[in-house]
């Protein structure tokens, strides 16, 4: 039997249905948006990586949707919660919509106005704004339809009225430039209709002259000097069949990655204006940020609500925790995942309570792990009998303990063992080492790493878990709904292989086996997934290596480990090429830094770390790359290395790894001063 696999639908436009889009669309995404006081006064950007949900937050803010939600019967949690969130943002209240979503994508055919049109900024700027006008008008009109609830036959019955003052004179113009001067009534109105007549012949204009094979005196050629759509929105009323409509108007502009970097910088100098009194949201991808913008995180000359999804997703602008990732993913993937279980007779049990945690771990392996942790120990500590007094009290402690538990905490007593005779000066006589005093040292770093150390040498699950999922996920729901696609398929293999035991369980040591398999694959899939993918995957490597060997020195220091590395903020200028020709010999280092961040392939921490000296700008490795080398999935553990060195370890990563794939992680750089040998 087939059955179809609810987390491979990725891409929002793959929901046909509105019903189901709004059930799995996890409403607590919304707490990442700006309230209502200013998000519907001035541009809002919204910026992440591929897949980190811009596409959906604008679909759902569509005219469309808002109607399809607000007349939907359904009053299940998910949609109630739908409802609320929308209501604290002002997008709707009192079963109303109180805004008009109107969504435009701009994705890669505007660029066509640059690679076959007009030469110069100038010329090109105004055909790109022709254009856009064009297309707005008629996504305007369709959306005040929409919201109505009438057909696109029935654009004449919109009408759109100047207001008085100097307001309605603006919007006087913007009607003359964009309608070719068509007829307006007494009141200097104009219907949709006429308005959308206007826009096609523009439309069709532009685009037969894109087309022609005979050289276009492009200067000749009238374009629009500014974006007229803004100034007509912001200064009229909107009446349907001659009844004022209360919508306040939102213009939702996707793909803005795909414009042109001129025609970016000209939209985003259109929608900056204050003096438009209508709604501006912007998605773009990273990789579409000047790279100065995009490692150093300042925006020059630019006024609008900037809601960076990764990284609001973690901390939140509104007080929130680590948590709220976990909570917005577990309710997508439960969401998504009902009818895909139902199918397999599966009911009433959400997919994540499907994923076992360490009680599916086998006993025999758990008390293998335990004995062998145990006897190491009791040998380190014969050869140093200060700590015998360290083994008693775990032995008392771990009496009742379950044997798994009781395995790990042998493996922190290793570690603080080790980590003492670091620290301890030698003496003449071996002292013995009061039992509270490993009590003391202990702390969650410590413990964490005992239980992937123990995990990587006794060959145990570690990557296992609902919360482990979502931390997978480094915040982007396309990479969760992956991971989280390959575990509901060995939940349908589980249930209707023959040779398979029949229950959907997973346990630890199935999830652990598919995450990791995960993983291997995200590394082989970056030299063909993202712009300069070889230099990327060097980088990447080398950061993981050296991650590896810091996060399994015997005494964790920096416990539970090392996920990322650092530059120091002051060197980022020379990176980015500021101090002359200095720069220059970075460009590889600069190109693969940035596009790993637009890419979401390194977390930059969005604030610099501080020490006693420098301030170091913090680069995690996206956690789903951690599986491949046994590294931790908390954040926290960094190592700080000039651009210098990373710069010559990017090239002798090259040069070390030539095969297809991710290279093994037990590779080591030979060559590098303080690299590990």
């Amino acid at each position: 039997m087939a059955v179809s696999n609810p987390f491979r639908y990725r891409a929002t436009e793959q929901q046909r249905q509105q019903s189901a889009f709004h059930r799995t669309f996890g409403f607590e995404m919304l707490e990442v948006l700006p309230t209502s006081e200013d998000a519907w006064n001035r541009l809002v950007v919204l910026r992440s990586a591929p897949g980190a949900g811009k596409t959906s937050i604008l679909r759902l803010l569509s005219a469309d949707s808002l109607r399809q939600l607000l007349s939907n019967a359904a009053s299940d949690e998910a949609t109630r919660g739908l409802r609320n969130a929308l209501d604290s943002i002002g997008a709707i209240g009192e079963g109303e919509m109180k805004i008009l979503g109107i969504m435009i994508s701009v994705n890669k055919d505007y660029r066509s106005v640059i690679d076959l049109g007009p030469n110069g900024s100038g010329h090109s700027d105004k055909v790109f704004l022709k254009l856009l006008d064009a297309r707005l008008i008629t996504h305007i009109v369709e959306s005040i339809l929409t919201a109505k609830g009438l057909d696109f036959e029935d654009s004449h019955r919109v009408r759109f009225v100047p207001r008085k003052g100097i307001g309605g004179e603006r919007a006087r113009t913007a009607i003359a430039k964009l309608s070719d001067d068509s007829p307006v009534d007494h009141e200097g109105g104009i219907s949709g209709s006429a308005l959308i007549a206007a826009a096609r012949g523009k439309e069709r204009r532009v685009i037969e002259l894109l087309d022609s094979l005979v050289e276009v005196d492009w200067v000749a050629e009238t374009g629009h000097a500014r974006l007229y759509s803004l100034p007509l929105l912001s200064n009229v009323d909107i009446e349907v069949d001659g009844e004022f409509q209360f919508y306040r108007p939102v213009l939702l502009f996707d793909d803005v990655h795909d414009l042109a970097h001129s025609q970016r910088d000209v939209l985003y100098d259109e929608l900056v204006d204050r003096t438009h009194d209508v709604g501006r949201w912007i998605a773009e991808r990273q990789e579409a940020v000047p790279d100065e913008e995009l490692l150093t995180g300042h925006i020059k000359g630019r006024d609008f609500r900037l809601v960076q999804l990764e990284t609001e997703l973690l901390a939140g602008n509104k007080g929130g925790n680590s948590q709220r990732l976990s909570r917005i993913l577990t309710n997508v993937a439960n969401a998504r995942a009902t009818i895909g279980l139902s199918s397999i007779d599966i009911m009433n049990t959400d997919f994540t309570s499907l994923l076992l945690e360490g009680e599916s771990i086998p006993q025999p392996a758990a008390a293998s792990a335990h004995l062998k942790t145990r006897d190491r120990i009791v040998r380190l500590a014969s050869m140093h009998p200060q700590y015998a007094d360290w083994v008693r009290a775990s032995d008392e402690q771990t009496a009742n303990s379950d044997l798994l538990a009781s395995a790990a905490h042998w493996r922190e007593i290793e570690i603080l063992i080790e980590r003492d005779l670091a620290r301890s000066q030698p003496t003449l006589f071996d002292i013995p080492v009061d039992s509270d005093k490993a009590a003391q040292m202990s702390s969650s770093g410590t413990r964490a790493a005992a239980r992937l150390f123990l995990a990587n040498e006794n060959n145990l699950p570690y990557y296992y878990g609902p919360d482990v999922l979502a931390d997978l996920s480094s915040r982007n729901i396309e990479q969760y709904l992956g991971v989280a696609g390959d575990q509901f398929d060995l939940i349908v293999s589980a249930v209707t292989a023959r040779s398979r035991r029949g229950s959907p369980f997973l346990t630890a040591q199935e999830q652990d086996q598919r995450i990791r398999r995960s993983s291997k694959q995200l590394w082989a899939a970056i030299p063909s997934r993202v712009p300069h993918g070889t230099d990327v995957l060097a980088l990447l490597h080398a950061i993981a290596d050296h991650s590896r060997h810091e996060t399994y020195r015997v005494s964790a220091p920096y416990g539970p480990g090392v996920t990322g590395t650092a530059i120091e903020n002051t060197e980022r200028k020379q990176l980015l090429g500021r101090l002359g020709d200095k720069g220059a010999r970075y460009d590889r280092l600069r190109r693969a830094l940035s596009s790993a961040v637009a890419n979401n392939l390194l977390e930059m921490s969005p604030e610099p770390n501080r020490t006693v000296g420098p301030q170091w700008a913090v680069l995690y490795l996206n956690r789903l790359l951690l599986p491949h080398f046994d590294l931790p999935l908390q954040r926290g553990g960094y190592r700080e290395q000039s651009i210098s060195k990373m710069a010559r370890r990017l090239e002798l990563t090259v040069t070390v790894d030539t095969g297809a794939g991710p290279p093994d992680p037990l590779t080591k750089l030979r060559d590098v001063e303080g690299w590990p040998k």
